[in-house]
């Protein structure tokens, strides 16, 4: 099991490492690159799109060859024609620009068919919000709208160099940790195949990128975690995993922590672009990532201080594990006061430093 996580993550890593130099010469002849603005985008250089190929060949690759089919669920089978489409779709998009509608029925296809064609589903929230076991339908529901909004949610976060990518390994290493600990094989060889391909893109894309995942990457990245955020949620459902000392009551809080930052970005920002009128698709400078960057933060900064809270998001959602019911909203509302309260801390450091700042006298020499 050691053995195959770990070979599983090293495949991956090589691959994604040996493949993305080959992808940036490509990109460059081809004029395959994203231009600078001055308006939205924070990147002063053309830069390629197409690092999401890396990460999709890295982690399909490491993923098949090492998996045994045999003892893979068919949910989990239909991952993969579900990537192939999104891999497709985002490629078009980074080459030649996919409107909204069409990316969002894309999406609602790959959704679809590892819902109700690979039956995954969530059939328990567990005691949040005071739910327990819920219908057939209602969870397939909510299954494909947790899918959806993970996809959008990652694609949506991925505005500064090194920032999705991060938020990805730090989530896919989560649950990598666990499956292995808790003996799922499968869901820990998918998980540490994303995590070795995102750490491989991250040595081209974590500071003065080479290279951006583009929607080809940010959608694949978002749809792989999705299921194993689903499978996370699900796996109070086993019988031995109840009884061992790695059993998590509160699963589904967990695993809302462990995505928190771009859940919440994505939450925000829809709610904000309706209620000024606008497109929930249009693009704006209102991310998290923006805000923190007019406050002074220089991108790195930004990138660091994100991945900063979203491995302490995980850290207190695991401290809370034990907690059921309406106690587990009490997560949420914790995880999501310490990420505002650090736009507020940053914005109080910015004005005191400036006061401080000796003022310039420019004398004029005659």
């Amino acid at each position: 099991m050691l053995l195959m996580t770990i070979c599983s993550f090293v495949v991956a890593f090589m691959i994604s490492v040996i493949a993305i130099p080959s992808i940036i010469k490509v990109a460059d002849l081809k004029h395959l690159i994203d231009e600078p603005d001055s308006t939205r985008k924070l990147h002063v250089k053309r830069t390629p799109t197409l690092g999401g190929i890396s990460i999709f060949a890295a982690t399909i690759f490491s993923y098949s060859a090492v998996a045994d089919f045999l003892e893979i669920k068919y949910e989990i089978k239909m991952m993969i024609p579900a990537l192939i489409l999104l891999f497709f779709a985002g490629v078009k998009d980074d080459i030649l620009i996919l409107s909204p509608l069409k990316k969002l029925f894309t999406q609602f296809i790959c959704a679809a068919l590892i819902t109700i064609i690979g039956n995954m589903r969530i059939t328990s929230l567990w005691g949040m919000f005071g739910i327990t076991d819920i219908s057939p339908f209602t969870g397939a529901l909510l299954t494909f709208l947790v899918v959806v909004s993970l996809i959008n949610a990652f694609n949506l976060i991925d505005g500064v160099d090194g920032l999705a990518g991060g938020l990805g390994f730090i989530a896919s290493m989560f649950f990598g940790i666990w499956f292995a600990l808790t003996n799922a094989t499968a869901s820990a060889i998918l998980s540490f195949s994303l995590a070795g391909s995102l750490l491989g893109f991250l040595f081209f894309n974590y500071r003065n990128a080479k290279i951006f995942m583009g929607d080809t990457g940010s959608m694949i990245l978002g749809f792989i975690i999705s299921i194993l955020a689903i499978k996370f949620i699900e796996s109070n459902r086993a019988s031995d995993i109840v009884s061992s000392p790695f059993y998590i009551k509160a699963t589904p809080g967990v695993a809302i922590a462990a995505v928190l930052i771009p859940l919440l970005d994505m939450t925000r920002i829809f709610f904000h672009r309706v209620l000024q009128g606008k497109s929930p698709f249009s693009a704006d400078r209102n991310h998290i990532h923006h805000l923190l960057i007019d406050l002074g933060l220089s991108p790195l900064q930004v990138t660091l201080c994100l991945h900063f809270f979203a491995i302490a998001f995980i850290g207190i959602g695991l401290l809370l594990r034990e907690l059921r019911s309406m106690n587990l909203v009490l997560i949420l509302i914790v995880l999501i006061t310490l990420l505002k309260s650090i736009l507020l801390f940053v914005h109080k450091y910015q004005i005191c430093h400036k006061k401080r700042q000796p003022n310039i006298i420019r004398h004029n020499i005659t």
